[in-house]
């Protein structure tokens, strides 16, 4: 069994019946999240269609301008999502200070509120490391996934030291430094990822399959010196741990006790 903490799965168009047999028939616990309430909603039907998909409700840093004005209008679908994202703030597609602060207030609208329904917060950094680290030590987020972590160690050895955990995706297959970054994530810290579809997409101009998390968790296995199954296990028991005290979790036990009865 896998866990994809981060795709995108309303991105998939014709192909979606074929993405979730893959998913299933790889035993692959998906997190879809979403980048604004119409990817959202798209999500939810999703989600229907698969025990194996939770979908999380967020605002996409790129879309964060949008909604700054009128965030109150999005309290039903955070109040609904039982995780909030994807969340952030992106300064390295996104250059321009002045939508800088707009994500931010959004950013932080977001935070408060998954604080204070105890809810885990999946979250976009790139280029945003110590901002991300600082807002969320300020408002004393808890409960985080920092999704895709490419930034440097010092804030790197921030967050891990505040206990979030962190996904490594695809990446992983082709930079040094996200290998790099492997080594430093605590064990107990560490999760997966593959942003599909448009992850693998932006690195090699081929469409991110479900499957590609096998060779994400064997690399990582590589590079930590642990055996294939160890590490599957791993990430599936953080996962778990993470999300303890969630009422969703059931799905994901239920799905680990399904496949550990077969395989016994």
């Amino acid at each position: 069994m896998y866990v994809d903490a981060h795709a995108h799965l309303d991105k998939y168009d014709s192909d979606l019946p074929d993405i979730l047999h893959e998913i299933e028939r790889n035993e692959i616990f998906t997190v879809s999240v979403s980048m604004n309430p119409e990817s959202y909603a798209r999500s939810r039907k999703i989600c229907e269609q698969s025990q194996w998909v939770l979908t999380s409700f967020g605002v996409h840093p790129w879309d964060a301008p949008e909604f700054c004005s009128r965030l109150q209008s999005l309290d039903p679908l955070i109040d609904a999502s039982p995780i909030l994202g994807e969340i952030g703030l992106d300064y390295h597609f996104v250059t321009e200070p002045e939508m800088h602060v707009l994500q931010r207030e959004v950013f932080k609208y977001f935070v408060q509120k998954g604080i204070s329904q105890d809810k885990i917060l999946n979250i976009h950094s790139k280029g945003a490391e110590a901002d991300v680290d600082r807002i969320l030590g300020e408002l004393g987020a808890k409960r985080a996934i920092i999704h895709w972590y490419s930034g440097q160690t010092k804030e790197l050895l921030s967050l891990i030291e505040k206990g979030f955990y962190f996904t490594v995706g695809v990446e992983v297959l082709s930079s040094p430094h996200i290998q790099a970054i492997v080594k430093a994530i605590p064990a107990p810290q560490l999760l997966t990822e593959t942003d599909n579809p448009g992850g693998y997409r932006w690195l090699t101009g081929e469409l991110g399959r479900p499957s590609i998390i096998r060779s994400v968790v064997k690399l990582i296995s590589d590079i930590r010196g642990w055996d294939h199954r160890e590490t599957e296990h791993l990430i599936v028991e953080n996962f778990m741990e993470l999300a303890r005290k969630d009422s969703w979790a059931t799905k994901l036990i239920k799905r680990t006790a399904t496949v550990r009865g077969r395989r016994d």
